[in-house]
C-alpha cells in the first residue's frame, strides 16, 4: 500500500525538537580541525534506526535519555559542535557546546502495520533529516529521534558533516 505524500505527515506526529548538550562547559575557543576524511565525508550521512519493544524500554522517559546524554556529552563534546569556516574556506568544527538535535515524536500504527505499507518513502519519518537554521553552520551534525508506536520505541540516530 503507498501512502499519498499528503498522509504521510499524519503518520508520524506531535514532533517536538529541542537540543541537548554537555553538563559542563568545555570552554571558550575550543575547535576540533576536520581530516581529509572528515572532508570527504561531507554531506554525506551515516543513518542508523533501532527498535526496542515496549518490554524492552519500560519505564524509559525521553528526560532518562536527555539525562544519560548530559554527562556523555562531557566526554564527546565534538558532537555538540557547529561547523564553521575558517578566513580561507576550511571546515572545522567549533566545540561551543550548542548541542545536539533531539527529536520526539508519535505514531498512531504498529512497527507491523507500519512494514505493510512498504513505502519505501516512509523511511525518511524514521529519521530526522531536515536542516535547522538559516544556514547549514547553524545545523548539528548530529540528529537523535525518537518515535513512540504503540507497541514499540524507535530510536534513530542520524551523523553528518555539513
Amino acid at each position: 500500500m503507498v501512502v499519498p505524500v499528503e498522509q504521510q505527515h499524519d503518520l508520524v506526529y506531535n514532533i517536538r525538537l529541542s537540543s541537548v548538550g554537555p553538563a559542563r562547559a568545555t570552554g571558550t575557543d575550543v575547535i576540533l580541525e576536520l581530516s581529509g576524511l572528515d572532508l570527504a565525508m561531507k554531506l554525506h550521512y551515516l543513518k542508523g534506526v533501532y527498535f526496542f519493544s515496549s518490554e524492552a524500554v519500560e519505564g524509559l522517559t525521553v528526560m532518562n535519555i536527555k539525562e544519560v546524554m548530559f554527562y556523555f556529552f562531557n566526554d564527546y563534546y565534538v558532537t555538540c559542535g557547529r561547523v564553521k569556516r575558517t578566513e580561507s574556506g576550511r571546515p572545522y568544527i567549533k566545540c561551543n557546546d550548542c548541542g545536539v538535535r533531539f527529536v520526539e515524536g508519535l505514531c498512531d500504527k504498529t512497527i507491523d502495520e507500519w512494514l505493510e505499507m512498504a513505502d519505501d518513502s516512509l523511511q525518511n519519518l524514521l529519521v530526522y533529516h531536515r536542516a535547522i537554521g538559516p544556514e547549514l553552520s547553524f545545523s548539528p551534525s548530529v540528529y537523535l529521534q525518537v518515535i513512540t508506536f504503540i507497541n514499540l520505541i524507535s530510536i534513530s540516530i542520524c551523523l553528518s558533516i555539513s
